[in-house]
């Protein structure tokens, strides 16, 4: 009976720690996608928290081409601030929204309004 208290307390610690980890990267990813811009067709799209799916294949626009550093406003087509070069981009239907595949594996909302 002891060895089944202990072992739940166990349990209870290892549970609480990684769901501190857990909370504490989804909110370091959350900071990184809100500093996220990313320029498309003349266009700048600043990075918001929101994630969603991406649609079908057919959304995709293109791909990130190029970066600059974290920070720094990108000049160029397809130029990110945030890296991720290669990851795809969807395109815009008019409602000044993009989805874009961060390093978290989530495609992120990115607005033409910058949010902040």
């Amino acid at each position: 009976m002891k060895k089944g208290i202990a072992f739940a307390s166990l349990f209870a610690v290892f549970a609480l720690f990684f769901c501190a980890c857990g909370a504490q990267q989804g909110a370091q990813l959350s900071a990184a996608a809100t500093d996220a811009i990313l320029m498309v067709n003349e266009t700048l799209y600043y990075g918001t928290d929101e994630v969603g799916p991406m649609g079908d294949a057919g959304c995709v626009a293109g791909k990130i081409s190029s970066a600059v550093n974290s920070g720094e406003i990108p000049s160029q087509n397809g130029e990110s601030n945030f890296g991720c070069i290669g990851n795809p981009y969807t395109s815009d239907f008019g409602d000044g929204m993009i989805m874009v595949l961060m390093e978290d594996e989530a495609y992120h909302v990115f607005h033409t309004q910058n949010p902040s």
